[in-house]
């Protein structure tokens, strides 16, 4: 197996050297900090899922305001107890991730009114992927009917992972990209 042109052994024999980690290092920057700060990201929201769904845990529990949100699907005939949970842990993780994507990730530069306009395709694009996770889930937890705290861990680990990576794609394509 090739990476980058070298052979998988020659990449991992050269991280035994001082030399070896910073070379690595500053050819992959963007993808190793991107997988640390998506650790990061990825971790609250999990965390802050699983307490709002503790907080959350059925359409009683939710104040007036936010039942809108908690009875989306009923649209579908399907009364969801992962909707609102998703939802509020999408913008704590999606906070974090724009600033740490932004400053570090691909160290943007851009100033006022383009700050403006990179901000709006962040968020417009992890809409998207927001609308992929609560797809995800919907289907993996409400439509199935499995329930238990495991399982529920479980699809939403694997909903993130997919989330993850359709998130490098855009935020790379499409909302820090770097003119030529």
């Amino acid at each position: 197996m090739k990476i980058k042109g070298k052979e998988f052994g020659e990449v991992i024999s050269s991280l035994k050297t001082r030399e070896g980690r910073k070379k690595f290092y500053r050819e992959n920057r963007e993808i190793i900090l991107y997988i640390i700060f998506g650790a990061g990201t990825t971790l609250i929201s999990i965390v802050s899922y699983a307490i709002f769904r503790a907080v959350f845990p059925n359409a009683e529990s939710v104040p007036s305001q936010l039942g809108w949100i908690y009875n989306l699907s009923a649209k579908f005939g399907v009364d969801s107890n992962t909707v609102l949970p998703n939802l509020l842990s999408w913008i704590c993780a999606n906070i974090f991730a724009f600033i740490t994507n932004r400053n570090f990730v691909f160290q943007s530069k851009k100033r006022g009114v383009l700050v403006v306009l990179e901000t709006a395709k962040f968020f417009a694009s992890r809409l998207f992927t927001l609308f992929v996770d609560i797809l995800i889930m919907f289907l993996l937890v409400d439509l199935t009917g499995i329930r238990g705290f495991f399982y529920e861990f479980g699809a939403k680990v694997f909903s993130t992972i997919v989330v993850l990576v359709l998130n490098y794609i855009l935020s790379k394509l499409f909302v820090f990209k770097k003119k030529k």
